[in-house]
C-alpha cells in the first residue's frame, strides 16, 4: 500500500529498534525511504499510535515525547491516543493493512520537534 507522510495506519507485523516483534499498532508515518531510480517506496518510518493512556496518567511528565491526539474525522481514530515521538520505527509496506486518516500539518510538525528533542537528549 502507498503512503504519504501524515497517513495513520494500521501494521500487522514490525521490529522494535531492539528486534522485539510487534504487531498490530497504528502508526504516523513520519518519513519514507524511496529508491531514487524507480520511486519504488522501500520502507516508511512511523511513529506508534498507542490508546493505551490508563496506563499512565500523567503522559507529559513520564513520558514527555508522548504528543496526545483526539479522535477526529480527519485522522479517524477510534478514541483518545498519544503518539510516541521518541523513536521512529520501520515498517514494510507490505505489512500495511489499511490508511485509517491523516494528521494535520501542524500534528505532524510537533511530532517531528518531539522526535529531534528526544534525539538530542540521547546524544548528550
Amino acid at each position: 500500500m502507498k503512503c504519504e507522510i501524515g497517513d495513520i495506519v494500521l501494521v500487522n507485523s514490525y521490529y522494535y529498534p531492539d528486534g522485539t516483534e510487534g504487531s498490530y499498532h497504528n502508526f504516523v508515518i513520519a518519513a519514507i525511504d524511496e529508491d531514487e531510480l524507480t520511486l519504488i517506496h522501500l520502507d516508511y518510518f512511523g511513529f506508534i499510535v498507542s490508546s493505551q493512556i490508563a496506563k499512565n496518567n500523567d503522559i507529559n511528565k513520564s513520558f514527555p515525547y508522548n504528543e496526545p491526539i483526539n479522535p477526529d474525522e480527519t485522522n479517524r481514530l477510534p478514541k483518545r491516543s498519544h503518539v510516541k515521538c521518541d523513536e521512529l520505527i520501520s515498517v514494510k509496506p507490505d505489512n500495511i493493512i489499511m490508511k485509517l486518516g491523516t494528521v494535520t500539518i501542524s500534528q505532524y510538525d510537533r511530532f517531528m520537534e518531539l522526535y529531534e528533542q528526544s534525539a538530542n537528549l540521547s546524544e548528550e
